[in-house]
């Protein structure tokens, strides 16, 4: 037998040969050499499981650096949010990295936060939303209450100048219909100031002279201005062109601000409008204007806070001169929505210059016809053999219409609210129905329904065209969804009413 290499290098050295020989000491012996080799397999077997426990400890450990320094990485990330979250310090943040409950508790105490801002931010904004809809509906109401006799007063300036008025009554008729117009544009911007706010104005592309222009607003200022004993002078370069194209309301509006604010703050002295030629193109023309005063000027930090809506240089400005803060404002988004802008230059106590330049398009032809002649630009023919209904609540708007229709031999019914128009649609044969939408029992647009939910093409073709004093932006498109053909605001240029009556009668003449 084979026994252990350490056990056979003892027997050798220690053992006598005849003890080889007893079966007893040979047993005892392969004993020996079996714990021996026990032993060293057991010894094989501790030093590789120490060596596997060693590696998995490696391993271990450097997992768990690793996942340390993740830890420490999100600890530092998480503070950074906390602290962008807050403003203000935050108690114990800068402390012991390994207290993440206070970190927990702090992001719970934000989430709570949040929540409550959230709930106060949707009852903010429903009541918002009912404030807007409550403004809505109040300029819907002031816009058709004021329009309405403004309608009045342009419609029947408008008759009085075709009736052959004598010279000194038509001078008064003309500044009547200036002032009148714009003081409409006035009270359509005001009205409707979000239109404004969102430069959704649409700007008229018409035929005008300048000097013309600013020849009316001196005139219709020049009273004021004779009240306070100040002088309005008129400077006008020679080489203005005599036609331009652009949007006289519009320059008008933007004018009378100005000159009627140089006015109001000035208490001696005199106001000076200036328009000159700046540059000509051979498709455009540009023209400088300026409006100077010897009032009491502005000082330098207040000029631009002059601009913004409602607002005055001083705090008693109101109280002593009267207005609303909102002229220089209109003027600004007028003149910024048409690629202008207003500047002025101001001293305290000697008086303030307004001036901007305007680029205008040439126009084509060499001389205008007056705005504000008591001639209509359409060509009237007798309209005979036309007949409409008139749906309209309001007494003087009825009386003026009438006029209107006489005028132009259109044979007319008149409803007093929604039930009689729809009973007199039914009951005769008319060419149109002109459509008011604010009535008493049905208003404009339940009555238009009505009509068109009536059997028949006789009620389904009928031309109804909205005739209201509204000036809200879904106006026009409410009258179309509901059936309506045409829409003509009030107050209404008779020369747009008398064109859309021919236009429709027409329509039926060759149908």
């Amino acid at each position: 037998m084979e026994y252990h290499h350490i056990l056979s290098k003892q027997i050798r050295k220690l053992l006598p040969e005849a003890y080889l020989q007893d079966p007893v000491m040979l047993s005892f012996l392969e004993n020996i050499s079996t714990s021996y080799h026990s032993f060293d397999r057991s010894k094989k077997i501790a030093d590789h499981a120490f060596n596997l426990s060693e590696r998995e400890y490696q391993e271990v450990n450097a997992n768990l650096m690793r996942e340390n320094e993740i830890r420490q990485k999100s600890i530092g990330e998480l503070k950074k949010a906390i602290r962008s979250l807050s403003p203000e310090p935050v108690e114990g943040l800068d402390g012991s990295d390994e207290d993440l409950i206070h970190m927990i508790e702090y992001l719970q105490a934000q989430i709570l936060k949040a929540k409550e801002l959230e709930s106060a931010l949707i009852v903010s904004k429903e009541l918002a939303e009912k404030a807007a809809i409550a403004k809505s509906q109040f300029l819907s109401t002031m816009s058709h209450e004021i329009r309405t006799p403004m309608n009045a007063v342009i419609g029947f300036t408008h008759l009085l100048l075709q009736q052959d008025p004598r010279p000194e009554q038509m001078e008064y008729l003309k500044l009547l219909k200036f002032s009148a117009e714009n003081l409409l544009v006035l009270i359509n911007d005001i009205l409707d100031f979000n239109k404004i706010e969102a430069g959704k104005i649409e700007f008229e592309e018409a035929d005008f002279s300048v000097r013309e222009l600013v020849s009316n607003i001196r005139l219709a200022l020049l009273q004021k201005a004779n009240e306070k004993d100040i002088k309005i002078k008129l400077m006008l370069d020679e080489d203005l062109p005599n036609v331009v194209k652009g949007d006289p309301v519009r320059l008008g509006q933007i004018l009378t601000n100005l000159i009627s604010n140089a006015v109001k703050f000035t208490k001696q002295g005199k106001v000076t409008i200036m328009a000159s030629l700046g540059k000509a193109t051979g498709n455009t023309t540009v023209i400088d204007f300026e409006v100077s005063d010897t009032g009491i000027g502005i000082p330098p930090e207040k000029i631009e806070y002059i601009f913004e809506s409602f607002a005055q240089a001083n705090s008693d400005t109101t109280r002593k001169f009267g207005g609303t803060g909102l002229g220089l404002t209109i003027t600004k988004r007028l003149l910024e929505l048409q690629g202008s802008e207003i500047k002025v230059k101001s001293t305290p106590g000697e008086g303030s210059v307004f001036y901007f330049s305007l680029e205008l398009k040439n126009s084509d032809h060499k001389e205008v016809v007056s705005t504000y002649s008591g001639e209509s630009s359409v060509p009237v023919k007798s309209l005979k053999g036309v007949k409409l209904l008139i749906a309209e609540d309001n007494q003087i708007n009825v009386i003026l219409a009438k006029q209107y229709m006489r005028l132009w031999d259109v044979e007319c019914d008149v409803a007093e609210n929604g039930e009689i128009a729809y009973t007199l649609v039914q009951t005769n044969d008319y060419d149109m129905v002109l459509m008011d939408l604010q009535m008493p029992e049905m208003d404009g647009y339940q009555t238009t329904m009505a009509i068109r939910q009536l059997e028949g093409d006789k009620f389904k073709n009928l031309p109804i065209i909205a005739l209201t004093a509204s000036a809200m932006l879904d106006i026009k498109d409410q009258a179309f969804v509901v059936g309506m053909n045409d829409y003509i605001s009030k107050p209404f240029n008779p020369d747009e009413l008398y064109r859309k009556i021919a236009s429709y009668a027409r329509l039926k003449e060759a149908s």
